[in-house]
């Protein structure tokens, strides 16, 4: 009986939990540099996921092109700027007395490349998030229904 109490107990808490989730996208600012942080049901995304979150559904897919456009050219001349700043900079570490500088400057100049893409991802990322929470509404249905399996008899929530 003590045990059934319990189960009882675990189960009313757990779908307690799944009505307070929320399907919607938000986004907030984090740290001292203002990093925009896109949250959905109360996880941390990385623009990497936001980006894949948007690849398989035809309704957002007119978003997903400039997203991951934006994204893959910020990725790539953000890489190329450390690598050309900090290859200089090691050589002078490891005693080269004359290091490449010429490519720490090759490097700022893709830092400062990088920051348009930055620019333009977020932008498109904030009218993505916008469609997204307009289309898909917070649902709090949520669907109790018996499942058997290869491993038993169970309870399967939808939502």
């Amino acid at each position: 009986m003590k045990n059934l109490l319990i189960a009882f107990f675990v189960f009313l808490i757990s779908s307690a939990c799944v009505f307070a989730q929320s399907n919607e996208i938000g986004v907030f600012e984090k740290g001292i540099f203002k990093k925009k942080v896109y949250v959905k049901c109360d996880i941390e995304l990385t623009e990497l996921q936001f980006v894949n979150m948007f690849a398989n559904d035809e309704i957002l897919f007119d978003f997903y092109k400039p997203l991951v456009l934006n994204y893959t050219a910020y990725s790539l001349t953000k890489s190329a700027a450390v690598f050309l700043i900090f290859f200089p900079v090691t050589e002078l570490i490891y005693g080269n007395n004359d290091p490449h500088w010429n490519l720490a400057l090759i490097g700022a100049g893709c830092a400062a490349l990088s920051i348009p893409f930055k620019i333009g991802f977020n932008k498109h990322a904030q009218s993505a998030v916008r469609f997204y929470n307009t289309v898909y509404p917070n649902t709090r249905a949520v669907n109790f229904n018996l499942n058997v399996s290869p491993t038993g008899l169970g309870i399967v929530m939808n939502f």
